[in-house]
């Protein structure tokens, strides 16, 4: 087997777990937030054990491409998988001959800069040209100042070693990001779908209650309490019209009741999600939105319904902006609570809309229905939390949102 033939095999090693892992992702709802997590060091281990046990690992120009896994590890911050990972890297190095003090050395010093100095959210290109540098200093000391290998070849060779697993590790990387990303996008227009059925619902129970309510009307307007008949039969119909109405509305409170399916779920990493899946939203508004909290931060939550949330409000952050605005979303904790406050630039809120604004059916868009912001209440309360509005005309609109602090992963 060729070189390139072996990269080739190498890539689809990685890759391959990695997709199945993500098609499970989207189509088993009932995964949590933490179980991702877990189906994401499955992945890695299953493209280790497939490089292990099939790879050709006789050189530096392949054995660097096992690091792989490390890096995806690291970018997902996954400490303790990319822990035993960096261990499995110190045995294998060591079995090929490598000088195991040195190995052990280098990924003390991938642990501390990536977790401990907590280099987070930085591009991969970044996190894996930090890796290549301190990789390629510590081969550079083990071929050339322990081993005597000082030969331009030796150079050469570690110089394309290096070349080769950047441009490997910047190709899974990015496919495995444009497939989490596409999945994730067709989940969040699946969702804006369903808001979309549920608004053209509520206009057809709208009308279809309007109609009795019409029809109880007229009747009434037309009752004549000096003719027994016709009040007997008038009441008839209007009794029959108003158990219509009823009916109408019994079967919308069972159609529109929200249910939360809560699990343990990093609240970072969903507004990350619902930023970067809306991104050309945000380019089409010409809106800059502002994000920088840097780590994770667990709640016990339902991961779909809040996203439904967080979409629904930058959206409306969005059309209230027009165009080239700004949105700031600031997350922040304290012994008891956690408070995500989304605000924007945009057009702002009279104190009349603002005293209306979480009213059902209160709407001050010419096509809007007014339930949008009342869902999201009740998702937030469904959630133990509290969600409010502070607006003023023409300067600004801010979301707040407060949940309790039942859970600490730290």
């Amino acid at each position: 087997m060729s070189f390139f033939d072996a990269v080739i095999l190498d890539v689809i090693f990685i890759l391959f777990p990695s997709i199945v892992i993500l098609i499970l992702e989207a189509n088993y709802k009932n995964f949590g937030e933490i179980s991702k997590k877990y189906l994401i060091d499955i992945g890695n281990f299953v493209a280790l054990f497939f490089l292990i046990t099939y790879g050709n690992y006789e050189n530096t120009y392949e054995i660097i491409l096992l690091n792989i896994p490390f890096i995806i590890s690291i970018l997902y911050k996954r400490r303790l998988a990319s822990i035993v990972i960096a261990i499995i890297m110190v045995f294998i190095y060591y079995t090929n001959g490598y000088h195991i003090s040195i190995k052990i050395i280098e990924y003390l010093i991938y642990l501390i800069i990536f977790f401990i100095f907590a280099i987070r959210n930085k591009s991969y290109s970044f996190v894996i040209s930090v890796f290549l540098f301190i990789e390629g200093v510590c081969i550079t000391i083990e071929e050339v100042y322990i081993l005597g290998n000082n030969d331009i070849f030796t150079l050469a060779k570690i110089f394309l070693s290096l070349v080769i697993f950047y441009l490997v590790s910047m190709l899974i990387i990015i496919i495995i990001d444009m497939v989490r990303d596409t999945i994730s996008l067709n989940q969040t227009l699946k969702e804006l779908e369903r808001e979309k059925n549920l608004k053209n619902a509520l206009f057809k129970i709208t009308h279809e209650v309007k109609n009795p309510i019409a029809v109880c009307k007229g009747y009434l307007s037309m009752m004549d309490y000096d003719n027994i008949d016709k009040v007997k039969k008038y009441n008839e119909i209007i009794e029959s019209e108003l158990n219509r109405t009823l009916d109408i509305m019994d079967n919308f409170s069972r159609y529109t009741k929200i249910k939360v399916d809560k699990d343990i779920m990093d609240l970072d990493s969903l507004i990350r999600e619902v930023i970067s899946n809306m991104s050309s939203v945000f380019e089409a508004y010409k809106v800059e939105v502002v994000y920088d909290y840097d780590d994770e931060l667990f709640i016990n939550g339902d991961y779909g319904r809040l996203k439904q949330v967080l979409v629904n409000i930058l959206k409306n952050s969005c059309e209230a902006i027009k165009r080239d605005g700004r949105i700031n979303i600031n997350l922040s904790v304290d012994n008891k609570n956690i408070y995500l406050n989304i605000r924007d630039n945009g057009c702002g809120m009279s104190p009349e809309e603002l005293e209306s604004v979480d009213q059902l059916f209160f709407t001050s868009k010419d096509k809007g229905c007014g339930i949008g912001v009342s869902i999201a209440k009740e998702i937030i309360r469904l959630h133990d939390g509290e969600l409010e509005y502070d607006s003023v005309l023409n300067e600004f609109t801010e979301v707040k949102i407060k949940f309790p602090k039942t859970i600490d992963l730290h």
